[in-house]
């Protein structure tokens, strides 16, 4: 996204952690302490020798100064990733210290703001003293979706008559991820599998192994339940009967949620194609956040038939949000005319047949792209005999109805905001 500053020259390691430097080449300060030298030994006249002989120590200590200031100045980035979601500003932070005892005049600091098109005070003019730093800070809009860099940063600086500029940059960068817009999504969960994390109502999905509370024992409960000691110790003594006790248990359930989403640019109308594209690549963001607030395994498989592998599959687990996050984050966008579907199933169908089978049992399985046709939903009903629950996110001009052909709920997205459906 970024590029380095033109020109410049690589600097040995005793001249600072500079990658690139510019500055006045030798030849200004050889041509000018040349020149007064000149005049300092053949001028007849005395006052003629001082003056030259000030100046060629004027010009010897701006040398010098310039040189010493580009020795002391260092940059530092304190963030060498940043990530956010489409729609924000992103704070990026340089600090700049001056480790020299001399100050440094007219010291403009300024970062390449790559390929993005709105940022603000990305450049500073300012004058940093001795032995201190300064904090620099710049605000970037990312307006589109997508991986990139900020910076390098540049710094332009001279001794204080200007005789001597020069311009040096570290060559470090910020890596910038731009997730997808955050979108609100909200699906009543299916029945899953028992000893989950996600609380259930169901007492058939009671896990042994939590127990919630105690109470009083009831005709029909199992005697495996009844807490002997705690109905002894609360029952005291002299008591008679002795009121048992019973436990009570969480109740919780678990589904691994698979996000499947379709990004064959040829089954997406020609219509809207751009923005109903990102807006499936939206909903599938939603679902995996909703999943990951569920604290539920969540998994993704990417349908990308142009790409050098055409599906993606990262398998259901704990702690794969950010992956998949970056994942749909580095999704191009689709090039050229779309063609024309063939006859028989398309293509993300049966890759979806074929990767719903491998899917452990109790998945959820949410296909997230435009709408199907009649024969793909009977297709797709094979999937039931893996039990799997399957359902359908669509992007479709017409009015849907709740449920596709098979009995499996569909939705429909709404075209653009925060709210999917």
């Amino acid at each position: 996204m970024a590029g380095n500053p033109p020109g410049g020259r690589p600097v040995p390691k005793h001249a600072g952690d500079w990658a690139q430097v510019r500055k006045t080449g030798p030849g200004r300060f050889l041509l000018l302490a040349g020149f007064c030298l000149g005049v300092y030994l053949f001028a007849p006249f005395f006052l003629l020798q001082f003056l030259s002989l000030f100046a060629l120590f004027i010009i010897l200590g701006s040398r010098l100064y310039s040189e010493y200031l580009l020795r002391s100045l260092r940059i530092f980035r304190r963030d060498p990733e940043i990530r956010c979601f489409r729609f924000e500003w992103a704070a990026v932070e340089l600090t700049v210290e001056n480790h020299g005892l001399l100050p440094a005049f007219m010291l403009a600091l300024g970062d390449w703001p790559g390929d993005l098109a709105v940022f603000r005070n990305h450049k500073k003019l300012c004058t940093l003293s001795g032995r201190s730093r300064l904090i620099f800070t710049w605000q970037a809009y990312c307006s589109e979706r997508g991986i990139g860099s900020l910076g390098p940063a540049q710094l332009r600086c001279a001794d204080p008559l200007g005789l001597f500029p020069f311009s040096a940059s570290p060559g470090e960068s910020t890596r910038l991820v731009v997730y997808p817009a955050p979108g609100m999504i909200s699906l009543n969960s299916p029945g899953g599998i028992p000893l989950g994390k996600l609380p259930s109502r169901n007492p058939l999905y009671e896990d042994m192994t939590r127990r919630r509370s105690l109470r009083p024992y009831r005709a029909g409960d199992e005697p495996r339940r009844i807490n002997w000691k705690a109905s002894i110790r609360l029952g005291g003594p002299g008591t008679s009967p002795i009121s048992l006790l019973v436990n009570e248990y969480e109740a919780a359930i678990s589904y691994p949620l698979v996000v499947f989403l379709n990004l064959d640019p040829y089954e997406y109308d020609l219509h809207k194609r751009e923005l109903w594209f990102e807006r499936a690549i939206e909903a599938a963001a939603a679902l995996c956040l909703m999943a990951s607030r569920d604290r539920q395994d969540l998994g993704i498989i990417l349908y990308r038939p142009w790409a050098e592998e055409s599906c993606t599959l990262i398998k259901p687990g704990p702690f794969t949000l950010l992956p998949i996050l970056e994942r749909l984050a580095g999704i191009k966008r689709p090039r050229g005319p779309a063609g024309e579907t063939g006859g028989g199933l398309r293509g993300s169908v049966r890759s979806l047949l074929d990767q719903g089978k491998r899917l452990p049992y109790g998945a959820r399985l949410v296909y997230a792209g435009p709408e199907l046709v009649e024969e793909d939903y009977a297709a797709l009903n094979v999937l039931r005999a893996s039990h799997i629950s399957l359902e359908y996110l669509v992007l479709d001009e017409k009015r849907l109805g709740p449920r596709a052909p098979g009995n499996a709920p569909r939705y429909q997205m709404r075209e653009g905001g925060y709210e999917i459906l």
